[in-house]
């Protein structure tokens, strides 16, 4: 895994290691910016990973995570494939979340719900080692011979060597390989206290500990991961994540916050896996979210000189999602650059979205690099490219959106998608693909368009994870320059949410309410039942413009 010891992720896996020389000369430019929160995959959904790590894993850089688009405490673990950390490919559930005995082993309460995936490679077996979170004594694991599929629950229990008897529970944790030899960090709960206080609920602290040969349990002697402050920082630590740079080991972690809106960022770091261990606070509150871990990413002209590797620190930014709620899936994510001073310690993050850095990487291998989906198949969108930036808004039921554009070709139109996300919905989404005239049509009374198609969204299929909803056009004709608009009508009394471009300058002048823009992008609305002229004469239609662009793209063959 390249989360962990570059000279044994290059040369020590036989799997690994053919593909990585191979590429090690092939390179792509990544950027990582902090003002594109949301990432896509190349369908159009919107990456729903919570509690998520990117790892390398044959030949592709493999992103996998807790997926809560369904609305439960359980809903499966995704994975998604790329070359190049920036276009994703679904690859659907890592097993299947459905069947009895998965549904009563990871959604029982207070179970851990098989959350916190990790996976490594076991050079032992020749396979792949999930590790979740789920039920008591440790931790539970499945294995694959494919990194992103085909998973088995093990029978036996991946055990810790220290949880007392009594009300402690191994929680948040995090495994990984380190110069060939296996490591798990974890928190232990301690519920003692439980109830006795408003704050802090309960104390957990770190634990280091080695694996077996085959990585499906622990071994040898623990350390406690604490530093002589001894102090509530240490002793509210959770979601560690592990990587070595150099001559320290470093364990990430933050504190008490399960998906919330912002906590402590720490990082430990230790020359021995028994310590003693320094700790830093790099950020306040992780840019509004909580760590899920750093990927190491070797320089393709150095591989094996760390200090010109990068560093990507992953985090789930909680804060961003416009439905309320702990588990939901509307969140965005961030991936930042850490940076290093030479005694090893980290500059703290920065959360300005100003903050923009490329730098070269490894380029994968899997998927081909020609990547495919119906979003990067799509004649027209408003934009589909990874460094598009978007933003939720929860502007339904509120308003009727009308989003317009004009075809760029001739032939049939087959589709439109747009994407959605809503919270328990109430009632329908009606979404209606139509052509007109000209911008006037929208201003003028008992207008009546050219229906194409029509899709009622029923509740069950509206998604916490802004995904790409699909409207089917049958034998649609359409010329160059065709008007074209996509209407968005909502019969639910609870938010749906949509996502916008921001093309628009927030301090740009929009036309006044009954004022007819000019352009053949624009985000109509009218205010939810408001269908009557407005004004004090009473001559003023209902319709306005909103800043912005609706997500959606369009097939036309």
């Amino acid at each position: 895994m390249w989360s962990f010891g570059i000279l044994s992720l290059l040369l020590g896996s036989s799997l690994f290691a053919d593909s990585l020389l191979a590429s090690a000369a092939a390179s792509v430019t990544a950027t990582f910016n902090n003002n594109v929160q949301y990432k896509f995959d190349t369908d159009g959904n919107a990456i729903d990973s919570t509690s998520g790590k990117i790892d390398f894993f044959n030949g592709a850089y493999v992103w996998y995570g807790l997926s809560f688009g369904c609305g439960e405490e359980f809903c499966g673990i995704k994975s998604w494939t790329s070359t190049d950390l920036q276009n994703w490919h679904a690859n659907g559930y890592l097993f299947d979340p459905n069947t009895t005995e998965i549904k009563a082993f990871c959604s029982t309460p207070l179970s851990g719900n098989c959350g916190r995936p990790h996976i490594v490679y076991s050079e032992a077996t020749s396979t792949y080692v999930l590790w979740v979170n789920a039920n008591s004594p440790g931790y539970a694991v499945f294995t694959s011979s494919s990194p992103t599929s085909g998973y088995v629950l093990n029978p036996g229990r991946a055990l810790v060597g220290y949880q007392p008897p009594g009300p402690f529970q191994a929680g948040d944790f995090s495994v990984a390989v380190v110069n060939g030899t296996g490591y798990l960090a974890y928190s232990l709960i301690d519920f003692t206290t439980t109830g006795a206080s408003i704050w802090p609920p309960f104390l957990q602290s770190i634990y280091f500990q080695q694996l077996t040969p085959d990585l499906l349990n622990t071994t040898g002697n623990v350390s406690h991961v604490v530093t002589p402050a001894n102090d509530l920082v240490d002793f509210e630590a959770e979601s560690p994540d592990i990587f070595k740079r150099g001559d320290y080991y470093y364990i990430t972690a933050s504190n008490t916050c399960g998906f919330c809106t912002g906590t402590l960022l720490i990082f430990y770091r230790s020359k021995s896996p028994m310590g003693p261990w320094t700790r830093q606070i790099i950020s306040a509150d992780t840019c509004g979210g909580q760590t899920t871990g750093v990927l190491t990413l070797p320089n393709p002209n150095a591989p094996l000189d760390y200090t010109k590797s990068s560093y990507m620190h992953q985090a789930d930014l909680v804060r961003t999602s416009p439905l309320a709620g702990t588990r939901q899936a509307a969140h965005a994510h961030q991936f930042q650059l850490l940076n290093f001073l030479k005694d090893g310690s980290v500059a703290d993050l920065d959360c300005s979205v100003l903050k923009s850095v490329s730098v070269p990487i490894v380029a994968g291998t899997l998927p081909n690099t020609t990547y495919t989906g119906l979003a990067l198949k799509a004649t027209d969108s408003s934009g589909v490219c990874p460094d598009q930036k978007y933003t939720p808004d929860c502007n339904l039921p509120d308003y009727q959106l009308y989003q317009t554009f004009s075809t760029s070709k001739s032939g049939t139109l087959k589709s439109v998608d747009v994407n959605v996300a809503g919270d328990a919905p109430t009632g329908n989404l009606t979404i209606t693909v139509f052509r007109f005239q000209n911008n006037t049509n929208f201003y003028t009374p008992r207008y009546v368009w050219e229906t194409l198609a029509t899709r009622d969204v029923i509740p069950s299929e509206i998604s916490q994870a802004f995904e790409s909803v699909t409207v089917p056009v049958l034998n649609a004709t359409v010329k160059a320059g065709d008007r074209i608009g996509i209407a968005l009508v909502s019969g639910s009394i609870t938010p749906m949410c949509t996502m916008l471009t921001n093309t628009t300058n927030p301090g740009a002048m929009l036309p006044a309410q009954g004022q007819v823009p000019g352009g053949d992008r624009n985000l109509f609305a009218i205010g939810a039942n408001q269908v009557s002229l407005r004004g004090k004469e009473g001559k003023t239609p209902p319709m306005m413009v909103l800043p912005g662009e609706l997500r959606w793209f369009a097939t036309i063959e």
